[in-house]
Parts: C-alpha cells; structure tokens; sequence
C-alpha cells in the first residue's frame, strides 16, 4: 500500500504537506507522524491478538483535540470486550443522528 500512498500523493501534488508512512500498530510513532485533528478508522477489530496493539496506537496519536470516527462491526463477544477496554481509555460517543443509522445497525454495525 505505501507505493500507492506515494503515488497518490505526488498525483494530487502533495507532497509538500503529506508523508506517507507504515505505522504498525502498537509500534512508536514514526518520526514526523503529527497528532492528527481527525482520524477516521474503519473495520479495524477483527483479529483479538491485535486489539492491545491496536489501543495503544490510539493513545499514541489521539491529542486533547483529536476526534476519533470509528466505524465497527459486532461479529463476536472479542469485539464487545474491545469497546469495553476503549471506553476506559476514551470518551466514546455512539452515532445516533445519522440518517443512515437505521441501514448500518440492522447489519450490527456502529460508528
């Protein structure tokens, strides 16, 4: 994927604001990673052994203004036990006014 991060970036000529970069969960933060204003994540808990790792990289790059969108879906109990521990760390709020609420929830869905 960074090949693509790089050739997308120089294609819509960012490369003076934007440094594409592997981040692996639960890694330090690569040299030059900021702490983003947004960071939008998406399916991202599905495999429990990577659910500490994944935590930690959250704390790592959430800042005091960070606003975390997180979109999941139930699968398991595991997934249920990962939002358990992410609401200790942080301040979780369920979407509840998107009108496409209805459509994602019936397929146990939540952002």
């Amino acid at each position: 994927m960074l090949p693509l991060m790089q050739r997308n970036t120089a294609l819509n000529e960012l490369q003076h604001v934007v440094n594409p970069c592997v981040y692996d969960w639960g890694q330090p933060t690569p040299p030059g990673v900021p702490i983003p204003d947004v960071i939008l994540a998406a399916d991202c808990i599905y495999f429990e052994p990577a659910f500490p790792l994944l935590l930690q990289t959250l704390q790592d790059l959430i800042g005091p203004r960070t606003v975390c969108y997180f979109a999941c879906v139930k699968r398991r109990k595991a997934d249920a036990q990962f939002m358990k521990a992410a609401r200790k760390l942080f301040e979780i709020e369920v979407v509840e006014d998107d009108p496409l609420e209805e459509e994602y929830r019936g397929k146990n869905c939540s952002l």
